[in-house]
């Protein structure tokens, strides 16, 4: 036998050792992985306990501090006694006024009392039960540590609160209460210290002191298992060996049992080969028959494939065809609706084409008026540059005859100052002639002989000048006097027209800036107009370039039929411009084109302009593409 053989003996008791080698380690490292993250577990645990802790002890001290500012402010009590004396104190104190503060303590002290589980029952736990239970004790202690806390500060909070409500009050009442926030400050003081100093040993020592245990049980267990696994290796080793021993008599056996063995073989190949030829005809019987009825079921199936093929593509079909259908539909109403804007857009241009033409009469009117303005306004030019001539003419004049006043007025200051110096010699010599009759005649005759005749001669000639002189002057102030009211009377006229030619420059002036403000105004809108009517002629010229090209399309139109014209002097008053139709290369309008131009005539100008306004750049794309007017992404005109 094989097994006899020592090579696989020992092959088999090496991989024996194998096997509980790897299954031992993968029991180590599962282990150690399980320690460690119970080691990570209580690691964080111990610091979460740590920062309580510290918290606990933060608080102790804070209580510390207000029990010491509170007992310094009592004059018998040392602030820095200790803790014992101060409750001693205190409570003798209490005693005093009659109140018991051992109960309360002693019913604190039960409260706080923790309940410490029963550890003994980890061995029997495994792992993660371990684990589980560790955290619910280590919640519960926690959950128990923060409720205390929360009833020592609601406490603390609460003698506060008495403490401040106190202070108005009687001062004995004050004096106990002081003493009692100062016991339950001190019993609190007492009970973190306590707290602490027990969490901080009992729980810690008792949970390393548990996983130590658990952890020595589980080596212990691993060994225990270790050596049952060794007393099975030695009892399979054992019947190694006995069966080892039993080798001979098994070859013995074996030579006896050859010959028949042999026989058997024999009888068992002849059996065989008939049970070949047998097996050979099944097969053949089989493989006719699964070839029949694969060629049955392959005929069957090629006969559902293609009938299966054949449905889906006259799926296909039925359903492009009906998106064909959808396609064309759209694509029809889309032509009604755009054969409907066409027909609105066209009749709309042509309104607005005639309201150009009015324009254009009576811009050609307004040119007219403007020509036969304009050469009133050059006959007045020369009218008015006659008057100017004419004005400068008088203007001359009139120097003239300011000069000749000056020269008038001079000779009369001249004759005034003459006339004044013969008049007051005429009064000197009246006065000489008036003392000389005044005198007597003897000294008359004295005189007389004495000047003699000359004086007398002298004095007449001298009267005599003064009278021409006088004569003289009186007529040339008459001859001033009359030529001055002639030149007054020639100078006011001349005023009046100078005055009158001015408001008439003046006003010619400002019908000259008026209508050539009125001619620049026209000329721009003339332009504009102009502009306009170019754009519109174009565009007009594109939609009948787009309508010819779409004419088998319109001819599916069912309203096309109904538009139509026939040529007569209405139709023909009504024609589009030959421009137009020179724009697109015919000689004669099309009969769609002159259904359009008719349609339009009675369409609102205005709208229609406001219109074009708003779709100009979809309506260029738009006349610009013809492909684009049964394309889905052609922009539709708004309005």
């Amino acid at each position: 036998m094989e097994v006899s053989d020592p090579l696989e003996h020992e092959l088999q008791k090496e991989i024996s050792n194998i096997m509980i080698r790897d299954y031992v380690c993968s029991l180590q490292r599962e282990f150690e992985m399980k320690l460690w993250e119970h080691q990570n577990c209580i690691s964080t645990l111990n610091g979460n306990w740590k920062e309580k802790v510290f918290e606990i002890a933060v608080l102790e001290d804070e209580l510390r501090c207000i029990l010491n500012a509170v007992v310094s402010l009592e004059p018998g009590i040392h602030p820095h006694q200790s803790h014992s004396s101060l409750e001693d104190q205190i409570l003798v104190k209490m005693k005093d006024d009659n109140e018991p503060p051992v109960t309360e303590k002693a019913t604190d002290t039960s409260e706080v009392m923790l309940d410490i589980p029963d550890f003994s029952l980890l061995k029997h736990m495994q792992s993660e039960e371990i684990t589980n239970f560790l955290k619910s004790e280590w919640l519960k202690l926690r959950r128990q540590h923060e409720s205390e806390l929360h009833q020592k500060t609601e406490e603390l909070f609460r003698v506060k609160r008495e403490y401040a409500k106190a202070k108005a009050s009687l001062p004995l009442k004050k004096e106990r209460e002081l003493e009692f926030i100062k016991l339950k400050l001190l019993q609190t003081i007492s009970k973190l210290g306590e707290i602490t100093t027990r969490k901080e040993n009992s729980c810690l020592d008792c949970k390393e002191n548990e996983m130590m245990c658990r952890l020595k049980d589980r080596i212990g267990m691993l060994l225990h298992e270790n050596n049952c696994l060794r007393g099975l290796l030695a009892d399979k080793i054992k019947e190694v060996k006995h069966l080892c021993s039993q080798v001979p008599d098994a070859k013995s056996q074996v030579a006896q049992h050859s010959l028949s063995e042999a026989k058997l073989l024999n009888s068992f190949e002849k059996v065989r080969a008939e049970l070949e030829d047998l097996r050979i005809e099944r097969h053949l019987n089989n493989l006719l028959d699964s070839s029949i009825f694969r060629e049955v079921f392959d005929d069957y199936e090629n006969q559902i494939y293609d009938m299966n093929q054949e449905g889906s593509f006259l799926k296909e079909l039925l359903n492009e065809k009906e998106d064909q259908l959808s396609i064309i539909y759209e694509d029809r109403q889309k032509l009604k609706y755009e054969n409907n804007q066409l027909v609105s857009i066209a009749g709309s241009i042509i309104q607005h084409h005639d309201q150009v033409n009015l324009v254009n009469d009576e811009l050609l009117m307004f040119k007219e008026k403007v020509c036969e303005q304009e050469l009133l306004i050059l006959e007045t030019k020369s009218e008015y540059n006659s008057m100017k001539r004419c004005l400068y003419e008088a203007m001359q004049q009139i120097q003239v005859c300011k000069q000749e006043v000056l020269e008038l007025t001079e000779n009369l200051t001249s004759m005034s100052i003459a006339l004044e110096e013969a008049k007051e010699k005429n009064a000197s010599l009246e006065a000489t002639i008036q003392e000389m009759k005044k005198t007597p005649a003897q000294s008359i005759g004295s005189y007389r002989g004495q000047t003699g005749e000359s004086d007398l001669a002298s004095m007449e000639k001298l009267s005599k000048a003064y009278s021409d002189f006088e004569s003289r002057l009186a007529e040339s102030m008459k001859r001033n006097e009359t030529r001055l009211t002639s030149i007054i009377g020639q100078f006011n006229p001349l005023v009046q027209q100078v005055a009158a030619l001015r408001k008439k420059e003046f006003w010619y002036k400002q019908i000259i800036e008026i209508k050539c403000s009125n001619l620049r105004k026209a000329e721009a809108e003339v332009d504009v107009l102009g502009d306009e009517v170019d754009t519109l002629l174009s565009v007009l010229g594109k939609i009948y370039i787009a309508l010819d090209h779409y004419s088998p399309v319109l001819k599916h139109y069912p309203g096309h039929a109904g538009f139509r014209l026939q040529l007569s002097p209405r139709a023909t008053r009504l024609s589009p411009p030959h421009h137009l139709l020179s724009w697109t290369g015919r000689a004669q309008p099309t009969p769609r084109f002159s259904i359009v131009w008719q349609k339009t005539r009675d369409y609102d100008p205005s709208t229609f302009w406001n219109l074009l306004k708003k779709n100009k750049l979809d309506l260029q794309r738009w006349i610009a593409g013809p492909v684009g007017l049964a394309s889905k992404h052609q922009p539709r005109l708004q309005g």
